[in-house]
């Protein structure tokens, strides 16, 4: 059962079928049982570890099933939503001015990003701006290893990088904000490289 705030939540971002976000979380997980994935054993110090516990850490010191279920859920949860609200192949048509096949070649050619979900591959928003495809994106999408997990290529375009700090917006940029203000694509492109 949904709560009423997930639900407006949800509603503000554009997604009204809830069943295909359950849906499309599900299928990632089939495809991606990251669940089933053996933990990384703890590097930390007995001291360290008591440490972070008192600050309020959680899953510090062992395997804690209520976390990796969380982690599980907070990523297949960030895929529904990018298969929720990610374009259609004809919608980015639309938006770019030119044919589906077209937009099948650019998906072939890495110069736009899709993930695959129940009803064919879909581009996820990150890559766009209100014009079309942001400028560069070629040769970002180029320089990501195409089996790179598909929620760290959008965290990876959404989230904000010390090292893109812009000297005309005096602050640091996530690399869709960076490529969208007119910014070389290279650095981002250098960034992709080690995603």
């Amino acid at each position: 059962m949904v709560k009423e705030i997930d639900r407006v939540t949800l509603a503000a971002a554009g997604i009204t079928d809830t069943e295909r976000l359950v849906s499309a979380a599900a299928a990632f997980l089939r495809a991606h049982p990251i669940y089933e994935t053996p933990l990384v054993t703890n590097a930390l110090s007995q001291p360290e570890e008591a440490f972070l516990r008192g600050a309020g850490a959680r899953g510090v010191g062992g395997r804690s099933d209520e976390t990796a279920a969380r982690n599980v859920a907070v990523v297949a949860g960030e895929f529904a939503q990018m298969v929720a609200t990610g374009l259609s192949q004809r919608a980015v048509a639309d938006l770019l001015g030119v044919s589906t096949s077209r937009i099948r070649q650019k998906l072939e050619a890495r110069e736009l990003y899709a993930v695959r979900a129940s009803g064919g591959r879909v581009c996820p928003r990150f890559q766009f701006g209100p014009k079309g495809a942001l400028p560069g994106l070629e040769a970002v999408l180029r320089a990501i290893r195409p089996d790179a997990h598909p929620v760290a290529v959008q965290r990876f375009f959404m989230d904000v990088h010390p090292d893109l700090e812009s000297e005309t917006l005096d602050h640091a940029l996530s690399p869709h904000e960076w490529l969208m203000t007119g910014h070389p694509p290279e650095a981002v492109a250098a960034l992709a490289s080690e995603l």
